[in-house]
């Protein structure tokens, strides 16, 4: 009778769980490694498509440069999916690796510890056998197989919880959210619609419409140019009466009620006068976009004072006052139509490709580079102009 035979009848299931957790972490670690790179892959990906993309919405307006806008924002959100989806697994794979590692350390740990403490009582058991008897050894298992227990429950519990752990991760990477394949397998399509014009074509026109060459030309919120110039004041326009946003080419909604004398709601102007918008949603967008004024014209942005633009303006401004509009310039003629002699603080100057807000006094406020206060127009480069559009209605 050994002491290593009867050590090793106790130390049998303990070695059991340990080998459960035997396997290639290095591999794991590798692929964790790979999915990394391909998350650096994906963002810088996103951020030259980004780029790119911008480059060629700044000289280029119409239908199909909405378009391409839409198809843009896709790539750009399946690129940044990607990109978190591939860090997630990288992330998962590191704890991955972590529990079953830390778990064979634990369990060898208390193999270990187990044979220190069983070690010498056995020896000592069989030695005085020689003398005693096996009495003397029956004792001893017996003593030994108690501890044993303990141990063997302790080791089962370590593998349990390296389960428990995988299982959780299991459970994250099954939740991922993946791409719109739909979408993405469209972005083949054809865009449809004009083909619109470039920056330098709609300067022209823009020219031939105010008599001036003055007008900048930037981005709008849907990818189109938009004269940062232009003529007209006060109501702007033409036409009126009806809907149609006061006799633009935009949809033909009911026509806004006026409000009633002493409803409306004070807004003090950046030239120290004030005007009344209709309610209390329109003049929080107005003071919305007012602070926004000096914040730098960037593509597809939409968060003053780091950088908007025009349909980002509006949208942020409306959100931030508690109502929800749509993001692209053209889409954003809604609510209820406008007379041009009805114009009131909060409402919407709505072309194909750009927007702005009324401030009041025959002012508008505007994401040109930078945003500024500018006075009311119906003409912007050549675009065209859909109407006045009030979104509360």
């Amino acid at each position: 009778m050994s002491v290593e035979g009867l050590l090793g009848q106790f130390l049998a299931p303990m070695k059991e769980n340990l080998a459960k957790l035997d396997g290639d972490t290095g591999a794991a670690t590798r692929a964790g490694d790979a999915f990394g790179r391909a998350q650096t892959a994906l963002a810088d990906l996103g951020s030259r498509h980004g780029s790119a993309a911008t480059a060629v919405l700044n000289t280029w307006s119409g239908d199909k440069a909405n378009a391409f806008t839409g198809r843009v924002a896709t790539v750009g959100a399946a690129a940044n999916l990607l990109a978190a989806n591939a860090s997630a697994v990288k992330s998962a794979a590191a704890s991955g690796v972590a529990a079953v590692t830390g778990g064979r350390t634990a369990i060898q740990g208390l193999i270990d510890e187990f044979t220190a403490k069983a070690t010498p009582k056995l020896a000592a058991a069989v030695a005085a056998s020689l003398v005693a008897g096996p009495g003397v050894v029956l004792a001893a298992v017996a003593d030994v197989a108690a501890m044993a227990s303990g141990y063997q429950s302790r080791t089962s519990a370590e593998l349990q919880k390296v389960r428990d752990q995988l299982t959780q991760l299991v459970g994250q990477l099954n939740g991922l959210q993946k791409p719109d394949a739909g979408a993405l397998a469209r972005l083949g399509d054809p865009l449809g619609g004009d083909e619109g014009t470039t920056s330098a074509a709609a300067a022209d026109a823009g020219r031939k419409d105010n008599g001036t060459g003055s007008g900048s030309v930037s981005g709008s919120g849907d990818g189109s140019g938009s004269g940062g110039g232009g003529s007209g004041s006060g109501g702007g326009g033409g036409g009126g009466g009806g809907g149609g946003g006061g006799g633009g080419s935009g949809p033909r909604l009911p026509v806004a009620i006026p409000p009633q004398p002493g409803t409306g709601v004070g807004v003090n102007l950046p030239d120290g006068s004030s005007a009344e918008a209709p309610n209390e949603t329109a003049a929080k967008a107005v003071r919305n976009a007012l602070s926004a004024l000096g914040t730098p014209y960037v593509w597809g942005g939409a968060n003053p004072p780091q950088g908007t633009d025009c349909s980002g303006l509006t949208q942020w401004a409306y959100q931030n006052a508690g109502f929800d509009i749509p993001r692209p310039a053209s889409s954003q003629a809604m609510g209820a139509s406008v007379p041009p002699d009805q114009l009131l603080p909060g409402d919407l100057v709505v072309w194909d490709g750009h927007v702005a807000m009324v401030i009041g006094n025959g002012q508008m406020v505007e994401a040109g580079d930078p945003v500024q206060v500018q006075p009311i127009r119906t003409t912007n480069s050549g675009m065209s102009f859909y109407g006045f559009y009030r979104p509360t209605g």
